[in-house]
């Protein structure tokens, strides 16, 4: 199973709100989500496959660990979207906290 993981040094609140526009803006679907245990499941337009996106702050409060894993066999949906989600997750996290410091 191929895990697509970056570590980001913000609070797991500050990703996980940035991880919902972050689909939304990429045109994914938001398949289920638990914002409490920090884990949401997608899909892409086509529905190939679906994927499960984990948050895990691992007791540190300045920052937050985002893996990207196959929800199903479909590994491949893993390969090219985990690289994408998570460099647009970096743009739309510095892009609010640009927009903070206006």
């Amino acid at each position: 199973m191929e895990i697509q993981s970056r570590y980001f040094p913000y609070d797991k609140s500050i990703v996980i709100n940035a991880l919902y526009d972050t689909i939304e803006a990429l045109g994914l679907r938001l398949d289920s989500s638990n914002s409490a245990r920090g884990t949401l499941v997608v899909s892409d337009a086509q529905h190939t496959g679906n994927m499960r996106i984990a948050l895990n702050a691992e007791g540190n409060t300045d920052r937050t660990r985002v893996d990207v894993f196959p929800e199903d066999s479909s590994v491949s949906i893993t390969e090219i979207w985990g690289p994408i989600i998570l460099d647009e997750l970096s743009g739309t996290i510095q892009r609010a906290l640009q927009r903070e410091e206006k």
